[in-house]
């Protein structure tokens, strides 16, 4: 009987370990999943690209602009996104089809940010962190050309996704463009030959 008694107390002891561990599972890949839903809420991108593209129509078909990015200034606050939109008018005056790319290169930050960064009074250009850090938080069509007909415009769509480490302050870019002439992933401020030169994107990390 009392062999009977400690074979049952065994099967119920081994029984409550396996129902533990699997307790113990189901609560880890819990842990997981709400995590990752707050991530996912954090890193939310607001997209822009509408509005850009109906303010972008406005600028190209009432001005004399062949290059603009709307906006051209936004504030985020870390861990999250936006994604915006970079326009190209073909007013070529040979009135013919062309091609175009775009190239965007970090070009200063707040001063707070290089000290932090690369130590005190280190330039923007020396701070290669920071140049590294502003180029991984880009994702665009870097090295592609695109057909406009003449007096059309086309856009480039922007994702500009700032991490949940970001230090505060300002992050600037210059946008530049060219055509056909300078080869697809080519572009850049030494060689863009569209528009009045380069557009700067200011983003305020606060």
């Amino acid at each position: 009987m009392k062999s009977k008694n400690k074979k049952g107390a065994f099967q119920l002891s081994l029984g409550f370990i396996i129902g533990l561990v699997f307790a113990v599972i189901l609560l880890t890949l819990a842990i997981m999943w709400i995590r990752g839903v707050f991530t996912s809420f954090g890193t939310m991108t607001n997209d822009l690209t509408q509005k850009a593209q109906d303010q972008l129509s406005d600028t190209f078909n009432t001005g004399t602009n062949n290059f603009a990015v709307y906006p051209s200034d936004y504030t985020l606050t870390p861990g999250a996104g936006v994604k915006l939109s970079v326009g190209i008018k073909n007013d070529a005056e040979d009135g013919a089809v062309h091609m175009y790319s775009i190239k965007i290169t970090p070009s200063s930050a707040s001063r707070n940010v290089l000290n932090t960064l690369c130590g005190e009074g280190t330039s923007f250009s020396a701070c290669a962190d920071a140049q590294m850090q502003m180029s991984n938080w880009l994702t665009y069509p870097e090295d592609v050309q695109y057909s406009i007909q003449p007096n059309m415009f086309k856009t480039w769509d922007i994702v500009i996704t700032v991490p949940n480490d970001a230090i505060k302050g300002q992050y600037l870019f210059d946008i530049v463009a060219c055509d056909e002439n300078v080869a697809a992933g080519s572009c850049d401020a030494l060689s863009a030959n569209w528009g009045a030169g380069a557009v700067p994107l200011t983003i305020s990390v606060e």
